[in-house]
């Protein structure tokens, strides 16, 4: 019976009961934060009612919210605040985004996870050409 209900909520119902987020930062190579990591840790507490931890990883800043309830998350804010870390890291690197549904005590939970990544090969950087072999 669980099962249908989650199903229902998850394509059919209103959405998600419950809803959490990982957004990293990276770090400059001296440790400080790249970007204005301040003015998004705010703007994610805003959106989050300031539930959520903050951690100082080696390389990176880790914000961690707690599941809030539908009602009590600004999902707009949250996007707008998703949209900002995306320009800030657009000269530097690309911002990876997964969204997954889980259940949780018999309640449906819509976890963010958003990273921004180095790309492999920077747009900047002239790449040779391809040369074809002339082996057939």
């Amino acid at each position: 019976m669980n099962v249908l209900r989650e199903l229902w909520k998850r394509y059919v119902g209103g959405g998600p009961d419950l809803y959490q987020a990982y957004v990293s930062f990276p770090t400059e190579a001296n440790g400080s934060p790249s970007g204005d990591v301040t003015a998004r840790v705010e703007e994610l507490e805003y959106a989050f009612e300031g539930r959520l931890d903050v951690y100082a990883r080696v390389s990176s800043i880790a914000i961690v919210s707690d599941r809030v309830p539908a009602e009590q998350f600004d999902a707009d804010a949250f996007e707008a605040v998703l949209d900002r870390i995306e320009d800030s890291y657009a000269d530097t690197h690309s911002v990876a985004r997964l969204e997954k549904l889980r259940p949780f005590d018999g309640r449906l939970v819509k976890s963010y996870v958003v990273v921004p990544v180095k790309p492999l090969f920077p747009a900047a950087v002239e790449r040779p050409k391809r040369v074809r072999s002339p082996v057939k």
